[in-house]
């Protein structure tokens, strides 16, 4: 290969990495990795940032509470409820609400449940719409490193995949 036909191969490479850059496929990379990450705070009862920051405990899993083995769906004991994870739920509503759409910048990531901003930061809720408390925070979305760091390597990847083709 002669230098002009490395030249007319780069200019073409070069071409395909700016489509990618400026498509919509470097967008579903950034809504996907981030919704992955979002939900893994589900599965791990806590938000990573740099680190893995645990969400406080539930009364429902501790034996002395009123509230141990309660069921919100039912308003009844359950056992399974004693050993759940924080924030699953029977339905598991807030995990899977998690979504993304493309913008013109990037990607917006969102959760549909009704309930899920009390959860995120820690607002007031109430106990079968009667007894008003404060819900601890249990952040499951915001910045953070490790999945900025997820996406930087996936778009990484891409380029490399399209200039070594």
């Amino acid at each position: 290969m002669n230098i002009d036909e490395f030249s007319a191969q780069f200019a073409q490479k070069m071409d395909k990495v700016n489509q990618f850059v400026q498509g919509d496929d470097i967008k579903d990379i950034c809504g996907v990795e981030a919704v992955n990450h979002f939900k893994e705070s589900f599965v791990n009862e806590g938000f990573t940032d740099e680190t893995l920051q645990k969400w406080p405990e539930v009364k429902r899993r501790e034996s002395g509470s009123t509230w141990y083995g309660h069921s919100g769906q039912t308003g009844k004991f359950s056992q399974s409820r004693t050993m759940a994870k924080i924030l699953t739920g029977e339905t598991k509503e807030v995990q899977t609400s998690i979504s993304y759409v493309k913008t013109a910048n990037g990607a917006r990531i969102t959760d549909s449940a009704p309930y899920a901003a009390v959860h995120q930061f820690g607002l007031s809720a109430k106990v079968y719409g009667r007894n008003s408390f404060t819900m601890p925070t249990r952040r499951f979305m915001g910045k953070s490193m490790v999945l900025k760091k997820n996406i930087e390597d996936k778009i990484v990847s891409e380029i490399t995949k399209i200039l070594t083709q």
